[in-house]
């Protein structure tokens, strides 16, 4: 009979210990009994894990008893190495059903322990004949025991490291699927759709509904591009790796001046004023520098009333350039502020039916830092709250 499905991992892991057929042997040459048997023992089963037979008694790795017909069942209940030499004429076990069963008359064993303490079974040596078995062998089946939980606590900690490691490999490669199937098969559709309302939009003889059905059509298109590209600058932050950027020579005013009129058109009715003062120039990653201002924008629309005007300021200096974004919508919560930055964070449970799911403001803060620079935000009742990016001019 076969171990349920749970043991026969044990049976496995016993398996593997080299040194259990080492100590199988020495148990039969230092007790001259023929059997020896490392046992997993619970009080429903009794499964062979390893045996060393020269009796003949057809045990094999994997085979299962009744284990209230086992002496093994007694070291489980009492807890303690057991000695019999005779057992049909030893009152304490002549009505046992080992002997009368299995025609076991001497028998040695110590119980096995796992590393947290809890009971796994019997390490026993037995034979059909009567033994003079001393203290002296059971001292040994001590050490031997001793020896053998040492190598199963080793086997556990090697499967749980393979364990982890499998799933570490199982998860990374799962992450490269979805990242796949984020930047292709879902790029792909969407860019499809955002060409053909384009160019539905140049068209002259289109209503006024038309036109406002193809640019909301955009306008999805463009939210779902930027939480794409959100998604996978996230996925490839929590991969342990810096996120890609290519600092190049430019203008960041006039990069603020694109977006800002980019997002003019996503976010009609809307009022977004724009100043610019000092020297806008520095070595930036100019398409992460968008990223950054229109992440920071869309959140100024999505967390401000329609009436609200938005203000956007670019203003550099000897050492750096501040980009500012600031917005009269409600204030964020005093306690949020420290972990506003934190993914999957929203600054209050208001806003527009336009909700992200949490990881513009991530992105921008792994942007600015991969830029060297910092990001920090006031927010009060009467002042509003204000986002400000600060960029060194080189990095």
């Amino acid at each position: 009979m076969r171990p349920p499905a749970p043991l026969s991992g044990d049976v496995e892991a016993v398996g593997r210990i080299e040194a259990v057929k080492t100590v199988l042997r020495v148990l039969t040459r230092t007790t001259g009994l023929r059997l020896a048997v490392v046992a997993r023992v619970t009080p429903e089963s009794w499964t062979c894990c390893a045996v060393l037979d020269e009796m003949g008694f057809g045990l094999k790795a994997g085979d299962t008893l009744v284990v209230s017909t086992t002496f093994c069942n007694t070291v489980r209940n009492l807890g303690t190495p057991i000695r019999v030499n005779h057992a049909s004429q030893d009152p304490r076990f002549q009505n046992h059903p080992a002997p009368k069963m299995y025609n076991v008359e001497s028998y040695i064993a110590v119980p096995l322990y796992r590393r947290n303490g809890d009971f796994f079974g019997v390490m026993c040596a037995l034979d059909s004949r009567p033994a003079d078995l001393t203290d002296d062998a059971l001292e040994v089946f001590r050490h031997l025991g001793d020896l053998v939980g040492h190598q199963l606590e080793q086997e556990e900690v090697l499967s749980e490291r393979d364990s982890q490691l499998l799933g570490a490999q199982e998860a990374s490669v799962l992450r490269e699927q979805l990242m796949g199937i984020v930047s292709h098969d879902l790029r792909n559709p969407l860019n499809a759709i955002s060409l053909a309302a384009a160019t539905l939009m140049r068209r002259a003889d289109l209503d006024d509904r038309a036109r406002r059905g193809l640019r909301r059509i955009l306008d999805s298109s463009d939210r779902a591009n930027r939480l794409i590209r959100d998604l996978l600058d996230f996925t490839h932050v929590r991969t342990g790796m810096p996120l890609p950027v290519k600092p190049q020579p430019m203008d960041l005013h006039e990069v603020a001046e694109q977006v800002v009129d980019e997002v003019r058109l996503t976010a009609q009715g809307r009022t977004l004023d724009l100043v610019c003062e000092g020297n806008g120039r520095g070595k930036w990653d100019p398409d992460r520098i968008a990223q950054v201002l229109t992440n920071l924008l869309t959140n100024a629309v999505q967390y401000s009333t329609p009436d609200a005007h938005i203000r956007v300021e670019a203003r550099g200096d000897a050492r750096e350039v501040v980009l500012a974004v600031t917005n009269a919508g409600t204030p964020i919560p005093p306690a949020l502020l420290p972990i506003l930055f934190e993914p999957m964070t929203r600054g209050t449970t208001e806003g527009s039916e336009h909700r992200s799911v949490g990881l513009g403001l991530f992105i921008v803060n792994q942007i600015v830092r991969a830029h060297g620079g910092e990001v920090d935000v006031v927010s009060t009742a009467e002042a509003g709250t204000t986002f400000r990016v600060h960029l060194p001019r080189g990095c």
